[in-house]
């Protein structure tokens, strides 16, 4: 699964999994969903932390009002996460 489906089926996760995605990071990057601890990233040369699902959801909430398509969302939350490291 991409970066975007994720994002389009958010309320399928659940609020304590962890989202961790293919560099470079863009909408089609794929992701894996995990429900363990932050640190045990089992495969870093693929997939880089990128979020908890709860975050992402209320970043999408936070992004909504900006009235834009949930591809410009998705930039939107790369860079969010790129200023927060």
């Amino acid at each position: 699964m991409d970066l975007f489906t994720t994002l389009l089926n958010i309320n399928h996760f659940q609020e304590k999994q962890f989202l961790y995605v293919e560099q470079p990071w863009s909408p089609e990057s794929e992701v894996e969903l995990r429900e363990t601890d932050l640190t045990k990233n089992t495969n870093p040369s693929k997939f880089e932390f990128f979020i908890e699902i709860s975050e992402l959801k209320s970043l999408l909430q936070h992004f909504e009002n900006k009235n834009v398509c949930l591809r410009e969302t998705c930039y939107l939350i790369i860079e969010y996460i790129l200023d927060q490291k």
